[in-house]
């Protein structure tokens, strides 16, 4: 089959490999150095095992210079960047392109559906934990399930993307409640993500310090409050124990707005703490925690031009 991913970042690099061993793949991003990298070499992952895998087969193509049509597109772009990747890649599209998100934050499927059918656009999450080492080389620290789904009646289109993502050796799940999947890594990311960005730790460390779990745990709540008024309960100790279970299989692993922060990139603070905060103001339900870490890596995003 032929598929793009949209967005070559760690995560991106991570599906687009694996999925390269039986499919035509072909990579979209819009740095240079990395479609350049990638045309020559192809995609380097660096397994947890140590072994170091060479996927030669992909290809890559600027954003929106790829105008042949795809029969899955897989968008791992940042979901600051969603409107704006769609709109350059139409082209990738025809009426039956299946189009899969596995990003970050909420709301990314709501943009998806306005450039293709909505039962063609399939949700999900993962587990994985990737680093971006640069030109075409990545870093696999931690494994996991990808869990998908649909708002939509999208029964065949659910099994064909759980059939190619089982065959390219990732573990994949199905889920009726893709609510609640999606709910659940807000929890994971909200926390997890906005700590190690502010703090430049590891992803283990948050589980390590109480003052860090604390911490955590005082976003989590005020986000489950969150959740529970749009109709999606959580077990607050089962919610606790999934995000440090997360915690403690990712280990020495960074996370993404880690990694952002550290390049002086533009985070997706917007799309989790800022996606809970706004979701908030349709139900009453104060925010406090999360509209102040929205505050703050906003506050460090402008700092970067102090050390460019």
């Amino acid at each position: 089959m032929k598929i793009a991913v949209v967005g070559a970042g760690a995560m991106g690099c991570l599906y687009g490999a694996y999925l390269s061993k039986q499919h035509q793949v072909r990579m979209i991003d819009t740095l240079q150095s990395q479609v350049d990298a990638i045309n020559a070499e192809g995609i380097t992952v660096h397994e947890a095992n140590g072994t170091v895998v060479s996927y030669p087969n992909v290809q890559a193509s600027l954003s929106g210079q790829c105008h042949e049509k795809m029969d899955i597109v897989i968008v791992f772009v940042k979901s600051t960047y969603t409107e704006q990747a769609l709109e350059q890649n139409q082209s990738l599209f025809n009426e039956n392109t299946l189009v899969m998100t596995l990003q970050n934050g909420a709301g990314n499927d709501r943009i998806i559906e306005k450039y293709a059918k909505k039962e063609n656009v399939i949700i999900g999450n993962s587990k994985h934990n990737a680093v971006n080492l640069g030109k075409g080389n990545i870093k696999h620290p931690a494994s996991g399930a990808t869990t998908i789904g649909s708002n939509h009646e999208a029964k065949q289109q659910i099994t064909l993307a759980a059939s190619l993502l089982e065959e390219a050796g990732f573990e994949t799940v199905v889920t009726d409640d893709i609510q609640r999947i999606i709910w659940s890594k807000l929890l994971v990311n909200l926390s997890v993500n906005t700590f190690t960005a502010i703090t430049q730790t590891p992803i283990g460390y948050m589980v390590k310090n109480q003052h860090a779990w604390d911490f955590a745990k005082r976003l989590i709540y005020e986000a489950i409050e969150v959740a529970e008024a749009d109709g999606t309960y959580f077990d607050r100790r089962e919610a606790l124990n999934m995000v440090k279970s997360v915690c403690e299989v990712a280990g020495d692993g960074y996370s993404s707005m880690y990694q952002d922060r550290k390049n002086h990139v533009k985070m997706e603070i917007d799309a989790i703490n800022g996606a809970i905060v706004e979701q908030a103001k349709r139900y009453g339900v104060p925010t406090p925690y999360n509209t102040l870490i929205v505050d703050l890596i906003h506050a460090i995003e402008g700092s970067y031009d102090l050390y460019d």
